[in-house]
């Protein structure tokens, strides 16, 4: 008898799965990479490798039910619920988890509200605000917060849609965490209609599809080491000399960030497609990463904007580009000589696929000048650093 209910239950696991793939070809791909299991767990649960039906609950689930839950575990995987929060409360994190998951199926179906054998699904924050406009460990801070016992005896008491104890035993984070990092780059690449995915997730997506192959932190260590310094003469070192030599000391800490107060300028002519300047953006987020880099950013085409300064990825991230006119390097220059000057940047990044007349060096006032080109091959750059990204 078990065994029956247990192949009816993986058919119906199956039939679900194949309806994603149709309906939502991003999660449906995903979900594939999910070995499907039963046991008798009370609910539906996944350690990031498996996903796991209670067959007896699956049979008080409908169709479009056993769907909800089934993306339900794909998100936690995807959002790497199963590998974070292992130094917080096991519980409220856990609600917290669910809530981020809920409400990002919410509004992946355009619904307001859904029910999941007879009960419906916690989505809303603490605050009342819809689950999906925060990460896992922002709605647990706001439960934290709360420090009540009667917040978090609301929480405990609603439903709970599926087990997480099967997080606690995964031993191998980072291996779990990479395979599912290849599987959105894949599924994102195979999805025709970005728009299909959730706000939050595109983000994850776009982020693992654009990573940087740069090491920005060697990249702007080299450049910065080379084109700007400086130092002081010391008293002569006795163990390198016999005579009165003094050796000059460079003032380069690499305990410390080298890449602090650098003007970024990014290329927004009209050359440049939506597609290149999200990447350009997400190389800028690499290298903050990286190699610690902050600073303020412009956007350039014929003019300048005036620069935003900026010292963390949240910062960044609200940072809107704009521009779709002509190229004019000389726009960055003339705005450093007449706007800057004398409280000049360390150095300048310029990303830009370089077409564009080159000023004069001297326009640079000695300021160290990194350019960042797309296919930098049949580019002639007069002068400055030059990478190819």
């Amino acid at each position: 008898m078990e065994q029956v209910k247990a192949a009816k239950t993986a058919k119906r696991m199956t039939d679900a799965r194949a309806l994603l793939v149709r309906d939502n070809p991003f999660f449906g791909h995903l979900s594939m990479g999910l070995q499907l299991a039963c046991a008798p767990c009370g609910t539906a649960c996944t350690d990031g490798t498996r996903l796991i039906f209670d067959p007896d609950f699956a049979e008080k689930l409908t169709d479009r039910e056993m769907q909800f839950v089934i993306l339900h575990e794909v998100l936690h995987c995807v959002l790497e619920h199963c590998t974070r929060g292992r130094t917080l409360n096991s519980a409220l994190f856990n609600i917290s988890c669910d809530i981020v998951v809920n409400s990002t199926i919410f509004a992946m179906w355009g619904i307001e509200s859904f029910s999941v054998a007879g009960e419906e699904p916690m989505h809303l924050a603490p605050n009342g605000k819809e689950g999906r406009e925060y990460n896992a460990e922002e709605v647990y801070h706001m439960l934290i917060s709360g420090c009540g016992n009667s917040l978090w005896e609301k929480y405990m008491n609603m439903p709970i849609l599926d087990r997480h104890d099967l997080w606690k035993g995964i031993t191998d984070s980072s291996r779990i965490r990479d395979v599912w990092k290849g599987r959105i780059i894949r599924a994102g690449k195979a999805c025709s209609d970005i728009a299909q995915i959730p706000k939050s997730v595109r983000q994850l997506a776009k982020e693992l599809m654009f990573q940087s192959k740069v090491d920005w932190r060697q990249l702007l260590h080299d450049f910065i080491q080379h084109d700007t310094y400086d130092y002081s003469f010391t008293p002569p070192d006795r163990r390198f000399s016999d005579g009165d030599f003094y050796l000059p000391a460079y003032n380069i800490d690499d305990e410390k960030s080298l890449a602090s107060d650098i003007w970024v300028c990014v290329d927004t002519s009209a050359s440049i497609s939506d597609e290149e300047l999200l990447k350009v953006m997400f190389e800028i987020q690499d290298a903050m990463r990286q190699a610690g880099l902050t600073g303020s950013v412009s956007f350039f085409d014929s003019g300048i904007t005036d620069p935003v300064p900026f010292t963390t990825k949240e910062e960044f991230k609200m940072i809107t580009p704009y521009g779709g006119g002509g190229t004019s390097f000389h726009s960055i220059f003339d705005y450093m000589k007449k706007k800057m000057y004398p409280d000049l940047p360390k150095a300048i990044l310029v990303f830009t696929d370089g077409y564009a007349l080159w000023p004069e060096e001297e326009d640079a006032l000695n300021v160290p000048v990194l350019w960042l080109i797309r296919e930098c091959g049949d580019k002639d750059v007069p002068w400055g650093r030059v990478a190819e990204i």
